[in-house]
């Protein structure tokens, strides 16, 4: 595991905000040469904190209006990780998570149309998931909360390093 101090985590929440963010405009802000974000954002990819650099679309805008959740139970006696992968395979499937207690998977599909999310509901059925429940998406709130929770561990970070005597600080940085 790799250790990650205040510097990793402001740079990680300029990424979270824009991927698209240079090394020059990094380094700028948090004041530090380009090189060293290049080289920390270089660690922190081997290191698999950060594990792709992906764009967030506009689901509405591409026509695809019909967004749902659903919670799903896996056929007793199934392997797990063989069924979510054919869920993950279809199409429509946006992201799956394998979860403890009841539903075992929660699924995020989109579609184009109602008949559309009504055919991938078939094709859950088809893999004996027993349906738990569905969720159409009305609107989603959740732009920029990581960027949040990293600025408040940076924060949290930094007033714990105000309250350690400097060689314990320096352990912590």
């Amino acid at each position: 595991m790799i250790t990650i101090d205040i510097t990793d985590l402001k740079i990680l929440t300029e990424l979270v905000e824009n991927a698209k963010t240079s090394n020059v405009e990094i380094g700028k802000k948090l004041r530090i040469h380009p090189n060293v974000v290049a080289y920390r954002i270089n660690k922190l990819e081997n290191g698999g904190i950060i594990k792709e650099y992906t764009t967030v679309l506009d689901l509405d805008k591409l026509g695809l209006t019909e967004q749902m959740y659903v919670g799903a139970s896996l056929p007793k006696n199934s392997e797990r990780d063989d069924i979510l992968r054919q869920v993950a395979e279809i199409p429509q499937t946006v992201s799956v998570i394998s979860s403890l207690g009841s539903p075992e998977s929660i699924v995020f599909l989109v579609g184009k149309n109602k008949d559309e999310v009504d055919k991938v509901m078939s094709k859950l059925r088809n893999l004996n998931l027993k349906i738990k429940y569905t969720s159409p998406i009305i609107k989603t709130y959740d732009n920029g909360n990581m960027r949040n929770y990293l600025s408040l561990l940076t924060q949290e970070r930094n007033e714990e390093i105000l309250n350690k005597t400097p060689k314990e600080a320096s352990k912590i940085v």
